[in-house]
């Protein structure tokens, strides 16, 4: 029995549940980004803050989804 050692599942890709999984995840965080942006721009309207979220959802989504590991690994940010 052999064991590889770094990343086994470097260039494969990912099947259509993982991209969803990812998607998923990305846009949780980009809720709580756009939440964040809300309560720091609090003179926002309705339609701006839904739109602020939303967008904010869909690019940490997106980003997520295509770049994978890579995107949570230079979200320097967060820590």
């Amino acid at each position: 029995m052999k064991i590889e050692s770094g990343p086994t599942l470097a260039g494969r890709k990912p099947d259509a549940f993982e991209m969803k999984v990812r998607f998923a995840c990305g846009a949780l965080l980009g809720l709580v980004v756009g939440l964040g942006m809300c309560i720091g721009l609090s003179p926002l309207s309705t339609l701006g803050a839904c739109v602020l979220v939303g967008i904010a959802m869909a690019a940490c989504g997106v980003g997520a989804a295509c770049f994978g590991d890579s995107f949570w690994a230079n979200l320097r940010w967060l820590q």
